[in-house]
């Protein structure tokens, strides 16, 4: 059965835009430094990139994080977590054996893993362990005791996630963590055309809006060509990241932070508003603990000109929980 029923593409050209997402926490053990994964150098992290098939445009450094926009996405490199984000035709999960061994080179630990990702619009054009979920499955049990979930309707688009918790309990951390991922398609041709290379402006992040959603972050963007556009925000630890493909018959934009807040009303209404999709999922993965409270209750459902079709939550006892909701343009 195909990811999604229906699709079809006229134009020869076609480009994945959907992200493959892992997203792994480490704990210390006795021989850790207090920099952890920070430790890794970035030739290192050109080599595990190697392994993806993607390359590192450009980065920005906070005190407590290393961002790097990709030639397909982002990566985030913080004491104990790394977040990859890779689009296209990339074998994100390629680089467990290096990114494992870094981890071990820094006496961390695995605590927490995650990998997820929007079905593919053409799954068959995806290298062999990518096709199905099941086969990503078998890939990541090969290095962790984990669990695959389905969010959505089996003949739509949906939501894969996939989680391995390693500890009995949360590793002690400074702060419980929240993350919003808000996945769009069939965009406005017109938001869509400031992401053309012709068109966009000296500062799209600006003219477009995109700035404003989280003010005051430090910005890195690049504008591919003729089109596409990659952007990672710092504000302090916490980070912003969105990923444009512009292109009509499969046209798909992403916006992920990790931002705490109690309400994600005003972030989901902000981006509603730049990009202006006829379809969107909203996916909030959060601790028990987190300030936006259960995933489930973290925004208002109801978006002037959307209808929510369809909401899962998965809980994971006494750890975390992720809800999917799945919006379309009310006709």
């Amino acid at each position: 059965m195909k990811e999604n029923e229906n699709v079809t593409i006229d134009s020869e050209y076609f480009f994945e835009g959907a992200e493959k997402r892992l997203e792994i926490d480490f704990v210390e053990t006795a021989n850790s430094s207090k920099r952890g994964m920070l430790d890794i150098t970035r030739p290192q992290w050109e080599e595990l990139l190697s392994t993806v098939n993607c390359l590192i445009l450009s980065s920005t450094t906070s005190e407590d994080c290393v961002s790097y926009v990709l030639s397909e996405s982002s990566l985030f490199v913080y004491p104990y977590k790394v977040l990859i984000k890779t689009c296209g035709n990339t074998t994100l999960l390629e680089c467990l054996d290096l990114l494992i061994r870094y981890s071990q080179q820094v006496s961390l630990a695995v605590d927490f893993v995650t990998y997820s990702h929007k079905s593919f619009l053409l799954p068959e054009k995806q290298p062999s362990d990518y096709k199905s979920f099941e086969s990503e499955i078998r890939v990541l049990n090969e290095y962790f005791p984990g669990q695959g979930f389905t969010l959505g309707p089996m003949n739509r688009d949906r939501w894969f996630i996939y989680v391995a918790d390693l500890s009995e309990s949360p590793s002690g951390k400074d702060e419980v963590e929240q993350t919003i991922e808000i996945i769009m398609s069939q965009l406005d041709r017109k938001s869509m055309a400031q992401f053309y290379k012709s068109n966009a402006g000296e500062d799209v992040s600006v003219t477009s809006g995109i700035s404003s959603i989280i003010p005051n972050s430090i910005i890195d963007d690049h504008m591919f060509d003729p089109c596409g556009y990659s952007m990672n925000g710092l504000k302090g630890r916490y980070y912003s990241t969105i990923h444009v493909t512009p292109e009509t018959e499969f046209s798909y934009v992403s916006y992920e932070t990790n931002l705490p807040v109690t309400s994600y009303d005003t972030i989901i209404r902000k981006v509603l508003s730049i990009f202006k999709p006829a379809h969107f999922i909203v996916s909030v993965f959060a601790d028990s603990t987190a300030l936006c409270g259960e995933s489930n209750k973290s925004y208002d459902s109801s978006f002037p000109g959307y209808t929510r079709a369809i909401a899962n939550t998965c809980e994971f006892v006494n750890r975390r929980s992720v809800t999917c909701s799945h919006y379309h343009a009310t006709k």
